[in-house]
């Protein structure tokens, strides 16, 4: 009685043995299965993180291009562009300030500046200029040459008298007249120039000084929008020329 309850009781056992097999084998199957499915859905996200990444290095590969190009462009509009707008800007402006220039000479073409004029509480300016005319540039007609006007400038240094004359015929003549005068002689004609012009003027001043004091007889002349220092036959621009 006691072997066959044994016997049976190992058949059993085997029996139960036969089922956890089978069991593991079901479930070894399912789990290559799954396994074999994770690792095609891992390769499929591993081929497409592998075009993201060659998309993201194409992307890059264009915007370092773009901003070489860029650079390019900067350097470009830094180095030429910029440059020429400058130059094209500064020859305008160039432009018309030697047109403006040019409009303000017109308007003071036929006035003169008159000099060491002693300067009177009450005075008569236009006598004062005809009898500096008569007596000093021993000008014949002083007394008939019609002028505009005539009047004192108390806010330029050396409070000169300007004179506007009805014909740039008499004004020459009266300038040509006081380049007689004596060197330092405290009295003096000159041209009603522009503030630019003024200043250009000045420049020469130690160089306009030197020939006067060689006796050379020195003098300007307005060449457009340029102040030239005349001595003898030779013609300055500039007082470093001299």
């Amino acid at each position: 009685m006691s072997r066959r309850k044994a016997k049976q009781g190992v058949q059993e056992d085997m029996a139960a043995g036969s089922v956890t097999l089978e069991s593991i084998a079901a479930q070894l199957s399912t789990l290559s299965t799954q396994n074999t499915k994770n690792f095609q859905e891992l390769s499929t996200s591993v081929s497409g993180l592998r075009d993201d990444i060659n998309s993201l290095r194409l992307e890059i590969t264009e915007v370092k291009q773009s901003v070489e190009d860029a650079h390019k462009e900067i350097d470009l509009i830094k180095t030429e562009v910029i440059p020429a707008q400058v130059r094209a800007l500064q020859n305008q402006v160039n432009e018309l300030t030697t047109k403006l220039l040019a409009a303000e000479m017109y308007s003071k073409k036929q006035n003169l500046l008159f000099w060491g004029i002693p300067h009177e509480a009450t005075e008569d300016v236009e006598k004062k200029v005809r009898e500096f005319m008569a007596v000093k540039l021993h000008v014949g007609d002083a007394e008939t040459i019609p002028f505009v006007n005539v009047h004192r400038l108390p806010r330029m240094k050396g409070n000169p008298i300007i004179v506007k004359f009805v014909s740039q015929l008499h004004r020459d003549a009266v300038l040509r007249a006081a380049y007689k005068l004596p060197p330092h002689s405290g009295m003096g004609v000159s041209q009603h120039l522009p503030v630019a012009l003024q200043k250009m003027k000045a420049e020469f001043r130690s160089a306009f000084d030197d020939a006067r004091k060689k006796g050379r007889k020195p003098k300007f002349r307005i060449d457009g929008a340029q102040v030239i220092l005349v001595v003898g036959e030779r013609s300055f621009k500039t007082s470093q020329s001299y």
